[in-house]
């Protein structure tokens, strides 16, 4: 290509669809292109010469574009989105990003500069509708927490006095009950006593939104050797045995995580039918978090159950083992593990036992 036919960078910039300018080195507009001139309803005339912070009834008058065009001018750094606000008010509202750099001509770079405007305001509108989000739910959140933490405690005393009452009762005159009274009175302190592990399940549910201050680093091994302490004894009525492999480390809450497992071995406990629990510990990372089962060799869960078993208040028992529960621990575990940017599923046949999967995909920069 000639000279006389290669395009001149004013004609290059003529063509291109952003709003973009050229300064020169002392930051006054040297040019600016249809786009800019039709976005920012400034005549060309008025444009050329009037220097970039007198522009636009003092848009461009802006702390970090005076300090990224400062850099550029006196150090040649080139600068990404900017951000510059043309908002009127909130229903005439209008964001670009600005990005700066020097020309380059045939003999190297030049005093000059080209700032390119991207148009933003509709992604402006969604972050901050987001933002908005974000701080109603936190609000709910916290509302959520305050009424559990509330109604546990104004519900558990009068819970505790009529469970009180009802053995009181039943020890005094325990002679001189029949024996369907004896019956009804064992049922209230059962109901009682599962109605006060329902309000604690919530409680519990409510507090595993929290993040600040209770996430790091955990060694899952131990974590996991305290769990099967606790349960030891449970385990060696059953005859049981647990198998573990070594286990990874992640990032996230431990009293939270060692809910997760004591739910789910505790499960494979109770659902284990005759035959001595036989339960399996397994995890591995992945690539970008971790991914733990816990296998048992018990009853299994149908088809029908496995699509429940993770909601709130909902308690499958299938085989008819009679175990009591407040429907809460699995809808637990979920709740933590999906507050640590993981999933939980199962894989079960029936009589052939169950595998729960879960991941953890949580890291520090997550939470900072």
């Amino acid at each position: 290509m000639t000279d006389a036919a290669r395009p001149s960078a004013r004609q290059i910039v003529a063509t291109l669809s952003l709003p973009l300018l050229i300064l020169d080195g002392n930051l006054k507009i040297r040019d600016a292109n249809p786009e800019f001139v039709h976005t920012f309803s400034v005549p060309p005339e008025e444009a050329i010469g009037t220097p970039l912070y007198e522009m636009g009834d003092g848009h461009f008058d802006t702390s970090p574009l005076r300090t990224a065009l400062e850099r550029l001018v006196e150090h040649g750094e080139p600068f990404e989105r900017v951000e510059l606000d043309r908002s009127v008010d909130e229903q005439d509202s209008e964001f670009f990003q600005v990005r700066g750099r020097r020309m380059i001509t045939n003999e190297g770079p030049s005093d000059h500069i080209l700032l390119a405007m991207r148009e933003v305001t509709e992604r402006k509108r969604l972050e901050e509708k987001r933002r908005r989000h974000a701080e109603q739910l936190e609000r709910s959140n916290r509302d959520l927490e305050e009424f559990a933490r509330v109604a546990s405690h104004d519900l558990q005393e009068p819970l505790r006095m009529v469970s009180s009452y009802l053995q009181l009762l039943d020890r005094q005159y325990e002679e001189h009950l029949p024996d369907k009274a004896q019956e009804f009175i064992a049922y209230a302190v059962d109901g009682a006593n599962r109605m006060k592990a329902l309000i604690n399940g919530l409680l519990q549910y409510s507090r595993v939104g929290r993040k600040e201050g209770q996430f790091k680093t955990v060694n899952l091994n131990e974590l996991l050797d305290g769990v099967l302490r606790d349960l030891s004894r449970r385990i060696e009525e059953q005859n049981g045995t647990v198998r573990r492999t070594t286990l990874p480390t992640t990032f996230g809450n431990p009293d939270q995580l060692r809910r997760v497992f004591q739910n789910l071995i505790e499960n494979a406990l109770v659902y284990s039918g005759d035959a001595p629990p036989r339960i399996s510990v397994e995890g591995e990372e992945d690539d970008d978090g971790v991914h733990l089962i816990v296998r048992d060799e018990g009853l299994g869960i149908p088809e029908d159950g496995r699509k429940k078993i993770f909601r709130i208040f909902s308690q499958v028992d299938p085989h008819g083992t009679g175990t009591d529960g407040s429907g809460m621990g699995l809808a637990l575990c979920k709740r933590i593990v999906e507050r640590h940017d993981g999933q939980i599923w199962v894989d079960s046949e029936v009589g052939e036992g169950s595998a729960f999967h879960f991941t953890c995909h949580l890291s520090p920069h997550a939470v900072s």
